[in-house]
């Protein structure tokens, strides 16, 4: 049960640590790029706190984890990631609605304090119901950033885009402090060298096992060249795998005798990887090609046309009717969000239908939650 425990800690890739170096102006990171390592750093800390809490239930349980319980933690698992959706996207929604149909625009100092109440509030209940706050908010973030940010006032705008901005900055320096800190105040008695080069090896060796294969059957479900996940974007995402304040935080509540090995090998991973890996960010982002302005559109294709050719056996008729699926689907979407969710929690109107009643204002082009 250990073993499980820290596999679920340590699998965290850290957002903090990966997106304060990919995101950099100076950088200059590819966009596409960018968008994966988000997006699976974010899920990724969301899963890892979920299975973590999940392995937790049967450390001292005396039910034993065996093949007959394993049906009902992975029911467990799913039942908190579908449950931590829902409460991110509903809250969101509501706040939505709030905003959309009355006059809180008219005062904006309380229009921008109760956005970060509400977030609060997201967080809060998910952990208040045994779920994932990580995940909830993470949704909750998705569903206002496409619905109410065009709700709020252009002071409002303003203030929460730079307020949140300082409090990211605030709270990311505070996290790699800690960390920095810990390596002089934590306690290594039991440290075990051996394991942790080994937890640092098949951490690397884990991460490529997942990167390529899930980058292949990705790449089936896009377009022909539309936003192709390269080889060589491939590669970035696996040296990308910083791990961070996540995997250290869940570290510290490791149960057992242990506990102080589990620890130690924690931090040593999350100081090399953030360290080394990170470090050597900017030089491997040269070297393949994934800066903004690169012209590295061909050498992307090609390098992944040859594995798709191996391994691709989809006939030309299935591939036609999976766009002609996703076509429909992306149509049905929009329609529906333009004429029904739109309507009810604001957004980004399109002025195709009705130009007299679908303005863009140059503020909400402007503004990103």
């Amino acid at each position: 049960m250990e073993a499980l425990l820290f596999g679920a800690l340590i699998s965290a890739v850290d957002p903090v640590a990966t997106l304060s170096i990919m995101g950099s102006p100076e950088l200059q990171c590819d966009t596409l790029l960018y968008s994966l390592v988000f997006g699976e750093s974010v899920l990724n800390d969301a899963v890892a706190i979920v299975l973590f809490k999940t392995f937790h239930k049967y450390y001292n349980s005396e039910e034993i984890l065996d093949g007959s319980v394993i049906p009902a933690a992975l029911f467990s698992f799913f039942t908190m990631t579908v449950l931590s959706i829902f409460v991110g996207v509903s809250l969101g929604l509501l706040v939505s609605y709030i905003y959309k149909h009355t006059s809180i625009s008219e005062f904006p100092k309380l229009e921008a304090s109760l956005l970060y109440l509400f977030c609060y509030l997201c967080y809060a209940t998910a952990e208040a119901f045994g779920l994932s706050g990580i995940m909830a908010l993470f949704f909750n973030g998705v569903v206002l950033s496409h619905y109410n940010s065009y709700n709020l006032s252009t002071t409002a705008q303003t203030t929460t885009e730079q307020f949140f901005a300082t409090v990211a900055v605030t709270m990311e320096t505070i996290i790699f402090l800690y960390m920095g800190l810990s390596v002089f105040t934590g306690r290594f008695q039991n440290w075990d060298i051996m394991f942790s080069l080994l937890g640092l090896l098949f951490c690397l060796i884990a991460r490529a096992l997942n990167i390529f294969p899930l980058s292949l059957i990705a790449n089936c479900c896009r377009r022909k060249g539309e936003n192709r996940i390269s080889l060589k974007t491939q590669c970035v995402l696996w040296f990308a795998g910083l791990r961070g304040a996540i995997a250290f935080a869940l570290s510290m509540n490791m149960p057992g005798p242990n506990s102080d090995s589990y620890a130690s090998a924690t931090l040593f991973i999350c100081m090399f990887t953030t360290i080394v890996c990170g470090g050597f960010t900017e030089n491997i982002l040269t070297r393949f090609g994934m800066k903004q302005g690169l012209d590295n559109d061909d050498d992307a294709h090609d390098d992944f046309t040859g594995v798709e050719n191996l391994i691709s056996t989809e006939s030309p008729l299935a591939r036609r009717l999976s766009a002609d699926l996703q076509e429909r689907y992306r149509s049905f979407w929009h329609d529906f969000d333009d004429n029904y969710m739109k309507e009810l929690f604001g957004g980004d109107r399109v002025p195709d239908r009705q130009a007299g009643d679908y303005e863009l204002s140059e503020q909400n082009d402007l503004y990103d939650f």
